[in-house]
């Protein structure tokens, strides 16, 4: 009896912790989302001033130049943080799970009072949050909303410098502009498939096709 509590304690303590750590991401992801797109919407008001005391002239085309592509950065330095957050969320939750089906082996009569299931793969932790395994949900993270945000600065940046350097009609530099936003967000499309991967190289131990 004396290792079963002990065994029990720890794997509360574990849980405990696991779930704090989980808090701490979801609360990094929120705020590091919030400071990217308060950066955007500033730069955006910024702009907008600029242009009426330059009236589209130098001093709006330099600002703009270095405001947008500073922006960028900050974007790319949020995208790549919030797959990371993201990824550790996942398996933070497949760790919860597994603790979650000790519980559910030492509950017997009682383990009908769990709403959520121990299935430590990807299947159980989002039928825990309430969705379903799909590629489609790749296209639904902050991780992509930000990524969009940032294509379309970037878009921004690379059309009014192609204006200027190269004198080009404003039809062929919205042109450049989409071009480049699209390669942006197909690219952080690509970063956040090829590193998905990371939260799954720890085994499953009981997958969604077992007992609960």
């Amino acid at each position: 009896m004396a290792d079963d509590a002990q065994r029990l304690t720890a794997l509360t303590t574990e849980h405990f912790g696991l779930a704090g750590a989980r808090s701490q991401a979801a609360s990094e992801s929120a705020s590091r989302s919030a400071l990217f797109l308060g950066s955007v919407s500033s730069a955006l008001i910024a702009l907008g001033l600029t242009a009426q005391v330059s009236s589209g002239g130098t001093v709006f085309r330099v600002f703009a130049l270095v405001a947008l592509p500073t922006v960028f950065v900050l974007g790319v330095f949020t995208f790549v943080r919030l797959v990371e957050l993201g990824i550790e969320d996942f398996l933070l939750g497949r760790a919860i799970n597994r603790i979650r089906h000790y519980y559910l082996e030492q509950a017997g009569e009682t383990r009908r009072y769990f709403m959520l299931s121990g299935h430590d793969d990807a299947s159980g932790v989002m039928a825990n949050m309430g969705m379903r395994p799909s590629a489609w949900q790749l296209y639904f993270t902050a991780a992509i909303a930000v990524a969009v945000v940032n294509a379309v600065i970037g878009g921004a940046a690379v059309a009014l410098a192609v204006g200027i350097a190269f004198g080009t009609s404003l039809a062929v530099a919205v042109i450049v502009g989409a071009a480049v936003a699209l390669m942006v967000i197909a690219a952080a499309l690509r970063y956040q498939h090829t590193r998905r991967e990371t939260g799954t190289l720890h085994p499953v131990l009981f997958p969604s096709d077992g007992p609960a």
